[in-house]
C-alpha cells in the first residue's frame, strides 16, 4: 500500500465527519476504483450492445473476449504485484524515489513479455479472427499496465485527477461506442473499450511522471525481492487461484456456453460473481482507512521500542494497547462487512430483479451464495493482510494455500452435483480462509516478543537465488551495451 496510509492519516486525523468521509473516498478511488470502473465499463458495453441490437450470442462473444482479457491480465499482474509493491514501499521508505518509475516500466515490460507468449499463444490457437486477436492482445496489454500502475498510484496524492480519469473513460467508451455503431465499424465496441483503457493508462502514467523523478534507465532490482520475499509471491499466487478458479472451472462445466473457438463462459454465473464481488469493497476500504490509519501508529510505536528506547514494562503496556486496538478495529470491520453482505443478499437481490439485467431465479441463488462467500473472503483477506503486517509470511502462505486448494477441489466436485450447489466450493474455501487466518492471527499475536526477537535468524544467510542471478545477468548485459 505504498504510501497511501500516510496521506489518509493526515485527512482522517482532522477528526470531522467530512474529513473521515473524504478519507474513505480517497481509499475507494485507489483501491476499488479500477474494479468498479471495470464493472461500469462492462455494463456500458452491455448497454451499447442492446442499443445496437446485438443478438445474445454476439453479445456473449464480445463480453467473453473482454472477460478473458481481464482475467488473463490479472493473472499475469498477480505474479509481480505483492513483491513489487513491497519493493516500491521499501524504496519510498528509503527515499530512493529515482528507482520507482524505472521499476514500473521494467516490471511492466517483463509482464508483457510473459503475457504475449502465454496469452498470445492461447489466442492464436483459439480459432478467432486475426483482428479480434490483435484487439484482445491490445486490451490485455493495457489492462496489465493499468493494474500494475495501481500499486504505484497508492503513493500519489492527486486523487482528483485519478477520479476525473475514471469518469472520462466511461464517457469515452459510450461516445466511441455510439460512433462505432452509427458507422457500422467492425468490432467497434471492442475497439471503444481499448480506446477507453488506453486513455486511462496514458493518464495514469502522466500522474506518475508528475510525482516521481523522471528516469529512463531500466531497473530490474525488484527481482532480488523475489528471492528475499518468495513466500509473498506464493501468497499472491494462491490468493489469485482461490479467488478466480471457481469462475474458470464453471466455464467448462454444466453452465458452460461456447462463444467461439476455445472461448467458453458461464454467463449466469459470471454476472452473479461480478456483482457479488462488490461486497468485498466494504472490508477493503475499511481496512485501509480504519485498521491501517488507526492501528498502524500503535503498531509502529510498538516495534520502535525494540530499538533500545523502551523498557520491558513499556513494551508490554504498548503491546496490550496495540492488540486491543487491533481487536476493536477487526470487530468493527467484521460487523460492517456482515451488514453489507446481508443487505446485498436480501435487499440487493430485489434491486437486481428490477434492473434490466435479465436476473432469473438461478442467478439470484448464485448471487446470494457468492455474496456470503465473498463476505467471508473479505474478512479472511484482512486477517491475512495483518499476518503480512506482522511478517508472518509462512503462516499467510499456508492459509492462502488451503484457500486455493479447497476452492479448486470443491469447485470441481460441485460440477458433478445439481447445478444449485455450484458456488458452494468457493463458499467453503472462503470459510476456511476466514477460520485459518483468524486462528493463525490469534496464535501469532499471543507471544509477540518471541516473534519479534526469538524467531530471527542468528546467522544471516547470503545465498544467491535464481532471481538475483537473473538480475545480475540483466545488469551485466545492460552495462556491456
Amino acid at each position: 500500500m505504498a504510501g497511501l496510509g500516510f496521506e489518509l492519516r493526515k485527512v482522517y486525523n482532522k477528526g470531522s465527519f467530512l474529513a473521515k468521509q473524504k478519507a474513505y473516498g480517497y481509499a475507494g478511488i485507489i483501491y476499488v476504483g479500477p474494479m468498479i470502473l471495470g464493472i461500469l465499463l462492462i455494463l456500458a458495453v452491455v448497454y451499447l450492445s442492446v442499443f445496437g441490437r446485438f443478438g445474445n450470442s454476439e453479445r456473449d462473444h464480445l463480453l467473453g473476449l473482454i472477460s478473458y482479457s481481464i482475467l488473463a491480465s490479472l493473472a499475469i499482474t498477480n505474479i509481480f504485484s505483492i513483491v513489487v509493491t513491497r519493493y516500491v514501499s521499501d524504496m519510498l521508505y528509503e527515499e530512493k524515489f529515482e528507482k520507482v518509475l524505472p521499476s514500473y516500466f521494467s516490471s511492466g515490460a517483463m509482464m508483457l513479455g510473459i503475457g504475449f507468449v502465454s496469452y498470445g499463444l492461447f489466442l492464436f490457437l483459439s480459432g478467432i479472427p486475426l483482428l479480434e486477436i490483435v484487439l484482445n492482445l491490445l486490451l490485455f496489454s493495457e489492462l496489465c499496465l493499468i493494474w500494475h500502475a495501481v500499486n504505484y498510484l497508492t503513493a500519489v496524492k492527486d486523487y482528483r485527477s485519478i477520479l476525473k480519469t475514471f469518469a472520462m473513460a466511461i464517457l469515452i467508451t459510450l461516445g466511441a461506442g455510439f460512433l462505432a455503431l452509427s458507422l457500422s465499424i467492425p468490432y467497434g465496441l471492442l475497439l471503444s473499450t481499448c480506446i477507453a483503457y488506453a486513455y486511462i493508462l496514458i493518464q495514469m502514467i502522466r500522474i506518475m511522471y508528475r510525482y516521481f523523478p523522471k528516469s529512463y534507465e531500466a531497473n530490474f532490482e525488484f527481482l532480488i525481492w523475489f528471492d528475499e520475499y518468495f513466500n509473498l509471491f506464493k501468497v499472491g499466487i494462491y490468493l489469485f487461484i482461490g479467488l478466480f478458479a471457481h469462475i474458470v472451472i464453471n466455464w467448462f462445466g454444466p453452465l458452460s456456453k461456447g462463444i467461439g473457438g476455445l472461448f467458453h463462459t458461464a454467463p449466469v454465473y459470471d454476472v452473479s460473481a461480478m456483482l457479488a464481488y462488490l461486497v468485498t469493497l466494504v472490508s477493503t476500504v475499511s481496512f485501509v482507512v480504519s485498521v491501517e490509519v488507526v492501528f498502524y501508529p500503535k503498531f509502529r510505536k510498538y516495534y520502535q521500542l525494540y530499538d533500545g528506547v523502551g523498557s520491558v514494562d513499556k513494551i508490554n503496556q504498548t503491546e496490550v494497547d496495540m492488540l486491543r486496538t487491533l481487536r476493536n478495529e477487526l470487530k468493527y470491520l467484521s460487523w460492517k462487512q456482515l451488514l453489507a453482505t446481508l443487505l446485498a443478499m436480501f435487499v440487493g437481490i430485489v434491486l437486481l430483479g428490477v434492473l434490466p439485467l435479465g436476473f432469473n431465479s438461478q442467478m439470484k441463488g448464485y448471487f446470494q451464495t457468492l455474496c456470503l462467500g465473498y463476505g467471508l473472503y473479505a474478512v479472511g483477506n484482512v486477517n491475512l493482510l495483518l499476518l503480512l503486517y506482522f511478517v508472518d509470511y509462512e503462516g499467510a502462505k499456508d492459509c492462502a494455500k488451503w484457500f486455493a486448494g479447497i476452492s479448486v477441489i470443491f469447485s470441481i466436485l460441485t460440477q458433478f452435483m445439481d447445478t444449485s450447489f455450484i458456488g458452494y466450493g468457493f463458499l467453503l474455501a472462503s470459510l476456511i480462509l476466514y477460520l485459518t487466518t483468524s486462528a493463525r492471527l490469534t496464535e501469532y499475536t499471543k507471544d509477540l516478543p518471541y516473534r519479534v526477537l526469538g524467531s530471527q535468524d542468528v546467522v544471516s544467510r547470503e545465498e544467491v537465488g535464481f532471481f538475483t542471478k537473473l538480475y545480475n545477468t540483466l545488469e551485466a548485459r545492460r552495462n556491456d551495451e
